[in-house]
C-alpha cells in the first residue's frame, strides 16, 4: 500500500476542487515558466546584437587604419596621388614541396 503525505481526499466534491487547484497551479507553472524563458531568450538577444555591433564597429576601425583583415597583416595604403608603381619579376628558383621531406 503507497505511503501518502496527505491521503486522496475521499469525497468527490474535495477531489474537484483539488483537480482544479492543481490545473491551476500547472498552468502558472507553465506561464511563469515561458515568461522566464522570454526573458532569457531577450537578454541573450541583446547581448548578441551588442557584440555583434562591437566587432563590426572593431573590423571597420581596422580597415579604416589600413589592415587586411583576410592576411592578418597591416597593408600599406595607396598614394594619395594616384600613382601606381608596378614592376616586372622573373622566377629564379621553385622548390618543391615534395623535396623538403
Amino acid at each position: 500500500m503507497p505511503y501518502y503525505i496527505s491521503p486522496p481526499p475521499q469525497s468527490p466534491l474535495t477531489r474537484i476542487v483539488a483537480a482544479i487547484i492543481a490545473a491551476f497551479a500547472l498552468i502558472g507553472a507553465f506561464i511563469i515558466g515561458t515568461a522566464a524563458l522570454l526573458v532569457v531568450l531577450a537578454i541573450g538577444l541583446v547581448a548578441g546584437l551588442a557584440l555583434w555591433l562591437r566587432v563590426a564597429w572593431i573590423k571597420h576601425r581596422l580597415k579604416k587604419e589600413g589592415f587586411d583583415l583576410g592576411a592578418g597583416m597591416r597593408t600599406e595604403k595607396p598614394p594619395e596621388n594616384g600613382e601606381v608603381i608596378d614592376a616586372e619579376y622573373t622566377v629564379i628558383s621553385v622548390k618543391d614541396r615534395h623535396d623538403e621531406r
